[in-house]
């Protein structure tokens, strides 16, 4: 197993979620979901002498991208998100920025595939499609780490709501489901918001996928 870190920014008016996974044999990080403070964020991988090799997004809603221009301006980054979030992400009023008057329009530079597997960062990295809180929603898997970050898709005890533009309540339980419950208990989950929780305790004590 890599020498990693998972460190936690809690950013925002929602108080979400945005990870900065670090390799300590490479010295490089991957960004999850800067949705706020890039500034800060940027000082952590100087602070760390980390360099910055991607920008992941689970989802294009404004709290989890609001500062992902400028981190990726500043650290020269590449933004990557599923290729069925596009259009979201670049959609001020899909993506509910114009609704709290940032209006923001975000293109990634990489585009992803359902079950795709990237390697960044020294990370082998499985892309996982998991349509509900959006429509192009992902969650990325660290086989080697045992770790996933669920973005708005899982919380502890909780999931995402599926009011919102694309959204579908239907196909996110069947996400759940059929995708994440399929990893083992031992799996450790970071969401977009909240504590962090597990595979296991999720399938034993979450009520909406019993």
């Amino acid at each position: 197993m890599k020498d990693f870190k998972l460190k936690t920014f809690i950013v925002g008016s929602v108080r979400t979620n945005c990870y900065v996974m670090s390799n300590g044999t490479t010295g490089e990080a991957i960004v999850f979901d800067p949705g706020d403070m890039p500034d800060k964020i940027e000082q952590y991988l100087k602070d760390k002498n980390l360099t910055g090799k991607g920008i992941l997004l689970t989802h294009g809603h404004f709290d989890h991208i609001l500062g992902v221009k400028e981190l990726a301006e500043s650290t020269k980054m590449k933004v990557y998100a599923l290729e069925k979030e596009a259009k979201l992400l670049q959609d001020s009023q899909l993506n509910s920025s114009a609704r709290v008057h940032r209006p923001c329009r975000v293109t990634a530079d990489v585009l992803l595939k359902d079950q795709e597997e990237i390697t960044l960062a020294g990370f082998t990295i499985r892309v996982i499609h998991t349509p509900g809180h959006t429509g192009g929603g992902a969650c990325y898997y660290f086989p080697e780490e045992g770790i996933l970050i669920s973005g708005d898709t899982l919380f502890r005890e909780e999931i995402g709501r599926s009011d919102l533009p694309t959204g579908n309540g239907e196909q996110l339980v069947e996400s759940i489901r059929q995708k994440l419950m399929l990893l083992a208990d031992n799996v450790e989950v970071y969401p977009g918001h909240g504590a962090p929780t597990s595979i296991g305790h999720e399938r034993e004590y979450n009520s909406y996928i019993g």
